[in-house]
């Protein structure tokens, strides 16, 4: 890489400095939300898997949670061993498949969930305008399905987005 003149940074591939900015903007976003979920004493993991719960009208298996978050079942398991031991999901055991666990959201996990704004999010947004978003939410998914791609594997849409 060439260094600029006057001391300035030097020149960056355009790929990997999208990707930098991309990076950056999500990491940004993401403390916001995480300062937000520690005021009812949750990380952003455990949130997002309330969230899906919620969702799915309180129960989701293992590999629902596994495939939505993209997290591998080591990462998934510990993170609901904690919410377990929190007293926030519980876990059934698949009458049909021992291997496969139903995770259930107990009362004191809907109740905080209850409690989880989302106004970090709004906030962080709030300096796009709706057609930007739309034009956002494009290209994103642009991105989702070719990485998908990339891994060898085919994007299925399980969540919202």
């Amino acid at each position: 890489m060439k260094q600029k003149k006057d001391n300035q940074f030097p020149a960056v591939d355009k790929d990997f400095g999208l990707w930098r900015l991309l990076d950056h903007t999500r990491f940004m976003i993401s403390r916001l939300r995480e300062k937000e979920l520690d005021q009812v004493g949750l990380t952003p993991e455990q949130g997002h898997i309330l969230d899906i719960l919620n969702y799915f009208g309180g129960s989701a298996t293992m590999n629902q949670l596994m495939n939505i978050t993209m997290r591998r079942h080591h990462s998934i398991s510990t993170q609901i061993d904690r919410m377990t031991r929190q007293g926030l999901v519980k876990k059934k055991k698949n009458t049909q498949d021992r291997r496969e666990y139903t995770i259930l959201m107990t009362e004191k996990g809907r109740n905080i969930f209850k409690q989880i704004k989302r106004d970090s999010i709004t906030e962080a947004f709030a300096c796009l305008s709706d057609e930007d978003k739309k034009a956002l939410d494009t290209r994103l998914k642009s991105l989702l399905i070719h990485a998908y791609n990339l891994h060898g594997k085919q994007y299925q849409q399980t969540f919202p987005q």
